[in-house]
């Protein structure tokens, strides 16, 4: 007769139900959170986060009204461990000792080996009813197994007591790195925390190996510290992809510049994504703004998400052309997102995108410096897969968006960070300078446009303090007089 025959009496049940850990993103990650009742190993490095991750987990289900034991196999006291805890927000200390009970499990392991571990984790089940169990420190159950198959019948064993009980239960342990342990194929899960290495730029990662009856996110995925806990954000092209929204072309969104929207036939459908590109200074971030400003006045809720010029930098640039924005940006109508281009976690970045355009309803966004973006990107190397997710996901949300690329002021055989953003959008306008007796003139022209038919014609873009606007070009800015230097072709496509 085993330990959990002699010493527990299971709780009747019909199926193994669905534990949520609370730790945002994670349960997405997981394909939906834990199944009650398994068993979870979740291995890292030091500092990576297991403990707080367990704890998050823990007191969550704590708020939910359940129990939890937390048992250790460490030397650190409890008074430390939550010591370092206290600094949380989740933490519950009138849950401490009540719902969540602190077991050392420590001098049981050293005196009677992995049989005395698991009679007292038998005992403490038994008394205690919880439905959650977290074992810090596994290493040391590790060590004190004489053999595999001990530790294997170990982890067999303490799999059907916690079955029975319907008690979920995680393991800690560092990671073993290539190295296989019996328990890696026993467990219902196989968790690893870790950090990419960049240069001198670090990052945490989460990644899931092993996840039964889950139909699990494969791959890493970005995670944070923060003080309410780990957040986890999904990798945006591993999630699955849904519908695009209709695209509505008869609803044409414009820039409110009648000379301009002619060119567009009216404007961009209701739904479809848009590449400004052109060089430095050539006009790309006024215009974006005068078309957050045309969706404003037309009732809209807009979003610039950009990374060069905070807000109140934009909204003087834009009143400086006579493109009012203030009132709009105050009462909440535009919301401006700066985030300065320095080593940016993408997908957290899109999630606080796309948790805006539900939350506002937004209709237009502009996404101001792709280049800013992709450069200052953590595995710079999947920019061009998130970035088509991100579209995706704005499409299917109907959303219209316009996105900015600088070309390089010079021709540059070099350029090889070359545009394939142009390739993943429906529409292409293109912006140069060109030469005249007068000096240099921005122009415009509308290159692709897939919804509806549109004027190639090439105009001069005119930016005065009276505002924008777009006229007949000079003569001959149809191509012999472009700038020294300057290229009138589009960049190569080459991958981001």
């Amino acid at each position: 007769m085993t330990i959990h025959e002699s010493q527990t009496s299971p709780r009747p049940r019909a199926t193994r139900s669905n534990v949520e850990t609370g730790v945002p993103g994670f349960d997405e990650i997981l394909g939906g959170g834990l199944v009650r009742g398994g068993v979870y190993l979740l291995e890292g490095m030091a500092g990576a986060g297991k403990t707080i991750l367990s704890s998050q987990i823990g007191f969550h289900r704590v708020s939910q009204g359940e129990k939890v034991l937390y048992m250790t196999l460490i030397a650190e006291s409890h008074d430390k461990l939550l010591g370092h805890l206290k600094g949380l927000s989740f933490f519950d200390e009138k849950a401490v000792a009540q719902q969540m009970l602190f077991v050392s499990g420590y001098h049981e392991l050293m005196q009677d080996g992995l049989d005395g571990f698991l009679k007292l984790i038998a005992s403490s089940i038994y008394d205690y009813r919880p439905s959650l169990m977290i074992i810090d420190g596994f290493r040391s159950a590790r060590e004190f197994s004489e053999t595999e198959l001990s530790l294997s019948k170990f982890i067999h064993e303490l799999n059907a007591l916690v079955a029975a009980m319907d008690c979920t239960t995680l393991l800690l342990a560092p990671l073993s790195g290539n190295e296989p342990h019996p328990e890696h194929t026993l467990v219902d899960g196989l968790i690893e925390l870790n950090r990419y290495n960049d240069g001198m730029r670090r990052a945490r990662e989460i990644e899931v190996h092993k996840m039964r009856a889950r139909n699990h996110l494969m791959g890493k995925h970005f995670f944070r510290i923060a003080e309410s806990g780990l957040l986890m954000f999904p990798r945006l092209e591993a999630q699955g992809a849904g519908q695009p929204g209709p695209v509505d072309l008869k609803s044409r969104l414009g820039f409110g510049l009648p000379h301009l929207d002619s060119l567009l036939g009216g404007g961009f459908a209701q739904g479809s994504t848009t590449t400004l590109i052109g060089p430095s200074g050539v006009g790309k971030t006024l215009l974006c703004l005068q078309f957050l400003a045309a969706g404003v006045a037309r009732g809209e809720r807009c979003l610039y998400l950009g990374f060069y010029e905070g807000p109140q930098r934009l909204i003087g640039k834009a009143e400086a052309v006579s493109i009012a924005l203030t009132d709009a940006y105050e009462d909440g109508r535009l919301i401006l997102q700066w985030q300065p281009a320095i080593e940016l976690a993408v997908d957290e970045l899109a999630a606080t995108a796309l948790a805006t355009v539900r939350q506002t309803g937004a209709t237009r966004i502009v996404i101001d410096g792709v280049e800013g973006f992709r450069d200052s990107a953590l595995r710079t190397e999947r920019f061009g897969l998130f970035l088509n997710a991100l579209l995706h996901q704005l499409r299917e949300a109907a959303v219209t968006t316009l996105l900015t690329e600088e070309l390089p002021l010079y021709a540059d055989a070099s350029h090889a960070k070359g545009v394939r953003v142009s390739a993943l959008t429906e529409n292409l306008v293109l912006l140069r300078y060109a030469e005249s007796e007068a000096g240099l003139r921005r122009m415009i022209s509308v290159v692709k446009q897939r919804e509806s038919a549109h004027d190639t014609s090439l105009r001069e873009l005119v930016i005065s303090s009276a505002g924008l606007d777009v006229i007949e070009g000079p003569p001959g800015a149809a191509g012999t007089h472009l700038a020294a230097g300057l290229s009138p072709t589009l960049p190569s496509r080459r991958t981001l």
